[in-house]
C-alpha cells in the first residue's frame, strides 16, 4: 500500500485583505460557562489557541496559558515533573481521541499534507483567509491553491453551498474535510459541485473519497482583490501594466480595482496566488517539521515565528512547573 500522501495528489496538483463524554453533557458555547463547569475535553481544546500561544512568542513566558496547562496536567494524571511540552502532547491525544476539534483536524491537514507530502518549506497555510463573505478554514499554497473547509462532527452543512460560492470566486480547488461518519451526507450535499471530499477516520488517518475538479468558471477579480493585502494589489498590477500612477487615498481603491477588472480573472488568480505565497516560513523547516512539535503544528503555520520566536517556544516548552512559575496553590483562578 502506498503511504497515505501519495493517495491525495489531487489536493494541490497544478494550479487580510485590503480593506469523550456524551453530547448531552456539553455546554453551548453561547452559555459562556467558567472553567471549572467545562468538560476537559473543551478546556483541552481552548488550550490550542494562536490568541494563546502569541505572548510565549513574543516574551517567552504565557502565565495564563502555563496556569491552564499545570492544571490540565492534574486533571490529565500527569506527574509533577511533567514539562510543558508532555502535557501539550498528552492534551492533543486526548483531542486526538475523545473530541475532534476543529484544531484536530486542521493540525490533521498540516501533518499529512503540508509536513507529510510537500514539507513545511515548500507550503504556505493560511487560517481563517477572508474570502467574499466566507471565511475559509484552511488556505494551501504550493506551485498551486486548494481551500480546506472543515466539518467536524458538531457542524452541520447548512452555510456549505454559500461557502463554496465563495471560495470558487477566488480559487479553484475545493476540498471538504468531515468525520467518516458524515461522509454520505456530504457525499450528497456535494453531489453537483466540483468540491473534493476528504475524511477523517480512525487513528487520524484522512482519506479521500471524492476527487476535486479544477473550476475556474466562476473566478471574480473583485473577490480576489478584497481578499488581498494593499502591497500586493500594487505588486500584481505592476507586473501587469507596468508603474502605477500616483492616486490620492480616497481615491486608491476603486482607482487600482478599475485596474484590476482589467485583467483575465485567470491571470489576477496567478499573481494572487504568486503573492500568497510570500507569505513563507520565517523559521526553519527543521523547527515545523520537528517530531515533538506535531500538536502545535498549524499553530505555527498559521503564527509563522521568526527564529527568535521559535527559540522563545522551544525554551519554553521544556519548562516544568517549578522552573519559576507561581504553583498552582498560589496562583489566580484562569
Amino acid at each position: 500500500m502506498r503511504p497515505l500522501h501519495s493517495r491525495v495528489e489531487v489536493i494541490v496538483d497544478p494550479i487580510e485583505r485590503f480593506k469523550p463524554d456524551s453530547a448531552s453533557n456539553r455546554l453551548k458555547l453561547d452559555d459562556r460557562p467558567s472553567e471549572l463547569t467545562l468538560t476537559l475535553e473543551r478546556r483541552v481544546a481552548q488550550v490550542f489557541s494562536a490568541a494563546k500561544f502569541r505572548p510565549v512568542l513574543r516574551a517567552g513566558r504565557a502565565p495564563t496559558l502555563e496556569a491552564r496547562l499545570w492544571r490540565l496536567r492534574n486533571d490529565l494524571a500527569m506527574p509533577a515533573g511533567s514539562s510543558l511540552a508532555q502535557i501539550l502532547e498528552r492534551s492533543y491525544s486526548l483531542l486526538s481521541d475523545t473530541y475532534r476539534s476543529e484544531y484536530f483536524y486542521k493540525n490533521l491537514i498540516a501533518n499529512k499534507i503540508v509536513v507529510g507530502r510537500h514539507r513545511a518549506s515548500n507550503v504556505v497555510m493560511l487560517n481563517e483567509f477572508s474570502i467574499g463573505g466566507s471565511v475559509a478554514d484552511c488556505v494551501f499554497l504550493n506551485g498551486s491553491s486548494a481551500i480546506y473547509e472543515i466539518k467536524t462532527e458538531l457542524d452541520s452543512p447548512e452555510k456549505l453551498h454559500r461557502q463554496l460560492d465563495s471560495y470558487y470566486r477566488a480559487f479553484s480547488n475545493v476540498f471538504v474535510v468531515a468525520h467518516e461518519n458524515s461522509a454520505e451526507r456530504y457525499l450528497r450535499e456535494l453531489l453537483d459541485t466540483p468540491a473534493g471530499l476528504l475524511v477523517v477516520g480512525p487513528r487520524g488517518r484522512l482519506s479521500p473519497i471524492r476527487r476535486a475538479r479544477a473550476d475556474e468558471s466562476r473566478l471574480d477579480v473583485q473577490t480576489m482583490f478584497n481578499a488581498l493585502r494593499q502591497g500586493e494589489v500594487e505588486h500584481i498590477l505592476t507586473e501587469e501594466f507596468g508603474p502605477l500612477p500616483p492616486v490620492a487615498n480616497g481615491l486608491r481603491y476603486a482607482e487600482r480595482l478599475s485596474l484590476a477588472q482589467r485583467m483575465d480573472p485567470r491571470s489576477f488568480q496567478r499573481g494572487m496566488q504568486a503573492e500568497l505565497k510570500k507569505r513563507s516560513l520565517r523559521a526553519d523547516k527543521e523547527f515545523i517539521t520537528a517530531p515533538e512539535l506535531l500538536p502545535l503544528r498549524a499553530l505555527l503555520l498559521q503564527m509563522n515565528p521568526t527564529q527568535a520566536q521559535a527559540a522563545n517556544l522551544s525554551r519554553w516548552l521544556q519548562l516544568q512547573e517549578d522552573d519559576g512559575v507561581l504553583p498552582i496553590s498560589q496562583g489566580k483562578a484562569v
